[in-house]
Parts: structure tokens; C-alpha cells; sequence
């Protein structure tokens, strides 16, 4: 009887121990799985780095950042500058065309002459600088290997040049800057020969005591050319002299809305 109340008495115990670790694990395993719920929602609440629609979002802000600036940089661009006056010189009247050239947006006969003499300055300057290249340099690829001599023993180079084979070829390209109105020095330094041209490149050096060029005054004008005034200054020379000034006659020769240089010397 004892051993049968021993028996049972063990058997509540173990009831009870084995209901007290179930409680356990139940109270353990809760905490677990609400843990891992959270960070599954934190991170599905983060921003995906790689999303195409947060990209694209991003993207779509400083596009539309960037065309409120440039739209606002324009505005302020196109906005009209009250201050500004016109330029006395002439700026906006003319320009140079690719060769040289001066050429008049509108016809020139009705302008002042402050702007004429602008034009007629622009045009002295390109005037130097071509006759620079033809008469003093050559502009052309030359062959120093291949030459002819004239009476003096000047040696002329072959010129090498696409689309340069006679002399006339030369003439058209110096006649984009200069009218056919008055002769020019080519012959001096171009010789046509055996279906090729020759060319004598001086490359001397400048005079060394030329300043600056200016036109001062109109001389005379008609429907298709205007002689200008144009003052050469010089600072000194090789004895000592105190700078000087040199007048010359400079015109210009207009065909249509371009002008070319006619009677020329150049200063230096």
C-alpha cells in the first residue's frame, strides 16, 4: 500500500515538473519569434539602394532641380539690359569672313563714318596680315627639294599644295582679301612652271621699330570705294631718333556688303 501511494505521489510530481517546462518553452520560444517579426519590418521599412524606383525618383528631383535653374539662369540671360548702348565703333556692323574680308550685315552707304573707320581699320589690320603671308612668307607647303632659279639666282620652292597649280590659283586666293582693282607684287615672288608654281619665301624679319597703325580721317568716298587716311607710328630708329608718325593712304574697294582692301602699303 505504501509502494502504490509512493508511486502516485511521484507520478504528480513529474506532472507537475514536466507541465512546468512546457510553460517554459512556450514563455522562451515567444520572445524568439516576436524578435524576428520586428527586424523582418525594419527591414522592409529601409530604402532599397539598388530600387529602380528610388533611382528614378532621385534622378526625376535633380532633373527637375536642374531645369528650374537653367530655366531661371535663361530668364535672367534673356532679361533686357537697360544700361546697354550701342558700340560707337561700329561692333555688331560688320565682321570678317572666313578669309578676311569685312562684310557689312546692311549696307555701309548709310553709316556713320566712326563706323566706317572702324570697318576700314579692321580691314588695314587683315590687309597686313595677308600681304604678310604672300609677299614676306609663302602660306603654301613648299618642296625645298625641288626649285627653280631666276636671272638673279633667286631660288622659287615648288609649292606642294592641294589645288594650287598656276598662278592663277595664287591670284584668287590673295584676291579674298584684296580687289582686283589695282595690280599686286605676285609675280615678284610666284613662278608658274611646267604645270606647277613656285614661290620664294622671304621670312624676313619685321621692322623693328614699327608701334601701331591708324585710321584718322576719310579722304574721299564714292558709290564703290573709300580712300581713308591711315597714320603709321614708329618708336625711333637705329640712330636715336624719337618716335615718329608716317601718314600713308589706305582704301577700301566695296562690292556689295564686302569690302576688300584696294591701295595698300604695308608698314613694317
Amino acid at each position: 500500500m505504501k509502494r502504490f501511494t509512493s508511486a502516485i505521489i511521484a507520478c504528480v510530481i513529474m506532472a507537475g515538473a514536466l507541465s512546468g517546462c512546457s510553460r517554459k518553452n512556450a514563455e522562451s520560444a515567444a520572445p524568439v519569434t516576436s524578435s524576428s517579426a520586428l527586424t523582418t519590418q525594419e527591414e522592409t521599412e529601409q530604402p532599397d539602394p539598388f530600387s529602380v524606383t528610388e533611382t528614378t525618383s532621385t534622378v526625376s528631383a535633380v532633373s527637375s532641380a536642374a531645369t528650374t535653374s537653367s530655366t531661371s539662369a535663361a530668364a535672367a540671360t534673356s532679361a533686357p539690359r537697360v544700361t546697354e548702348q550701342p558700340d560707337p565703333l561700329g561692333g555688331g556692323a560688320f565682321s570678317y569672313d572666313d578669309n578676311g574680308a569685312v562684310v557689312f550685315e546692311e549696307s555701309s552707304s548709310d553709316k556713320d563714318d566712326a563706323v566706317l573707320m572702324s570697318a576700314a581699320q579692321k580691314l588695314f589690320e587683315s590687309a597686313c596680315k595677308t600681304y604678310w603671308s604672300y609677299m614676306i612668307n609663302c602660306p603654301y607647303e613648299l618642296d625645298y627639294n625641288s626649285y627653280i632659279e631666276n636671272d638673279f639666282g633667286w631660288q622659287y620652292y615648288k609649292i606642294i599644295s592641294p589645288g594650287i597649280t598656276s598662278f592663277a590659283d595664287v591670284e584668287r586666293d590673295y584676291g579674298k582679301v584684296f580687289s582686283d582693282r589695282y595690280p599686286n607684287d605676285l609675280a615678284t615672288n610666284y613662278r608658274e612652271h611646267e604645270g606647277a608654281v613656285y614661290a620664294i619665301n622671304g621670312d624676313r624679319g619685321a621692322h623693328l621699330y614699327y608701334s601701331a597703325s591708324k585710321i584718322t580721317d576719310i579722304e574721299s568716298r564714292s558709290a564703290d570705294e573709300i580712300v581713308f587716311t591711315v597714320e603709321n607710328y614708329y618708336d625711333g630708329s637705329d640712330f636715336g631718333d624719337e618716335s615718329y608718325s608716317e601718314t600713308d593712304t589706305f582704301s577700301v574697294v566695296i562690292d556689295g556688303d564686302t569690302w576688300k582692301a584696294g591701295k595698300f602699303t604695308l608698314p613694317y
